[in-house]
């Protein structure tokens, strides 16, 4: 049996009672941790843009953009949370995939759960395997797929929000195949448009493309039922020949889930996640030593120089710009004691003093000869300060990864400072409450509610 056909029946056929209990555990944490941000990127350019894309679009009053009083299409809803969810880069993030595996899916989730009237389980279950789906297809193609350019929260992403949608549709495995044919079709996403509105873009059509495709092969729309397999495959295309192990989608899946191992990592900080073992070194030497910008003369920053390829920026001007600019990272740490929210505005990044730290900070890269891209070095952050003396400090495991999680009352901490910005307490502390007990939601109704206007 071919790998498209063994993973629609995967899909068509894993059920919430499958699932261990710390997987759904850990669903809800990133349900929790995905639907904050959301809420945040309405403070956002993009968010409010495209938000207002989609109520002028119209659709059927079937799903809710989170944050507002807007209902449209699934398709549409989706395309908008998930933009907005990836709008401030705060989401959460997985090895094998490479990039955010929540942002495509939960919406994709939620406008489809929303309108079938799915419990809380249903939800569950879809977010899970479509997560599964995206993560272990990311991890069949390996690095290989990141280093051509692709950006796989667009492209694999598309993927992990089809299977969500088929789950919830409860399509047959003839007709998972088909929802996967006609997905991969729509995939698409450049990394070129980093540090742009293009970027969060890309999670709004993934999770659009995934319930779009769901829908059509649910009406009987065809595509080729063999889409992971073969000479033009999603695979071959995606990634070349002999750059992937299609098997590895089948062989692992489930084995155990990809969010036990090697399990999501969540953002403290809101900028890209290649930047944050260095902002973590950073805060520990402001906090440890008292350190004050005009203290500093010069800091270097020792990163994998796999990281040009993501913190591209070096003198960025806007918030959207310096999270993805090593420099501004570091500077907004030293200036600051703090990485939030309101360090990646417009007129944080502006700052002259903020301008004047960028200039100081140097980059180096220790493995410049030979980059490992499947097993990362620990970034390592010295300060010089000017009356000579060093301060340095390594960090090897993020805060926020899997190895270091934040705590339930750190992402209801996390999610309160996001959803404060558009929703009221009352509805803050009911959708908290909420998601924690999802299993027990007969319907999406009152999570909806709490989570709207």
């Amino acid at each position: 049996m071919a790998v498209t056909e063994q993973l629609a029946r995967l899909i068509a056929e894993t059920t919430y009672k499958q699932l261990p209990v710390d997987v759904i555990t850990q669903a809800k944490r990133a349900l929790l941790d995905t639907t904050g941000v959301t809420l945040a990127g309405h403070g956002e350019a993009a968010g409010q843009i495209i938000t207002s894309f989609v109520k002028d679009a119209g659709g059927h009053q079937e799903a809710a953009i989170l944050g507002t009083s807007v209902y449209t299409s699934c398709a549409l809803a989706a395309l908008a949370n998930g933009a907005l969810g990836h709008a401030l880069d705060f989401d959460d993030v997985t090895f094998h995939l490479r990039g955010h595996p929540s942002a495509p899916v939960v919406p994709a989730v939620l406008a489809l759960g929303q309108a079938l009237g799915a419990s809380g389980k249903d939800v569950i279950t879809a977010f899970v395997i479509g997560v599964e789906v995206e993560a272990k297809i990311g991890k069949a193609m390996t690095a290989a797929h990141l280093r051509r350019g692709w950006h796989p929260t667009a492209t694999i992403g598309t993927l992990g929000a089809v299977a969500a949608a088929a789950k919830l549709l409860r399509l047959t495995g003839p007709q998972v195949q088909m929802a996967l044919g006609i997905a991969a079709s729509k995939a698409g996403g450049l990394r070129q448009n980093f540090g742009t509105m293009t970027k969060p873009l890309h999670a709004g059509e993934a999770a659009r493309n995934g319930v779009e495709a769901a829908q059509l092969a649910q009406r009987g729309f065809t595509a080729d039922p063999h889409i992971l397999d073969g000479r033009f495959s999603f695979f071959n295309v995606f990634v070349g020949e002999g750059e992937f192990v299609p098997e590895t989608v089948i062989r692992d899946f489930g084995a155990p889930y990809e969010m036990i191992t090697p399990g999501i990592g969540v953002k403290p900080y809101p900028a890209c996640r290649q930047a944050h073992r260095a902002i973590d070194a950073m805060l520990h030497l402001v906090h440890m030593y008292h350190l004050q910008p005009d203290d500093v003369r010069e800091i270097t920053c020792h990163i994998s120089a796999r990281m040009r390829d993501f913190l591209v920026l070096h003198q960025p001007q806007t918030g959207l710009a310096g999270k993805f600019s090593m420099e501004y990272c570091l500077a907004a740490a030293l200036l600051h004691g703090k990485v939030g929210l309101a360090q990646f505005s417009d007129a944080s990044v502006q700052d002259p003093r903020a301008q004047t730290l960028m200039q100081r900070v140097r980059l180096t890269h220790p493995d410049q000869d030979k980059i490992n891209w499947d097993t990362p070095i620990p970034d390592v952050v010295e300060v010089v300060l000017h009356s000579g003396a060093r301060r340095q400090q390594r960090v090897e495991v993020p805060k926020g990864d899997p190895g270091q999680p934040l705590t339930w009352a750190e992402l209801a901490a996390k999610f309160q400072d996001c959803a404060e910005r558009v929703l009221p307490a009352g509805k803050i502390k009911e959708a908290t409450e909420q998601i924690a007990g999802l299993e027990e939601l007969p319907t999406l109704k009152p999570l909806m509610a709490s989570l709207t206007l």
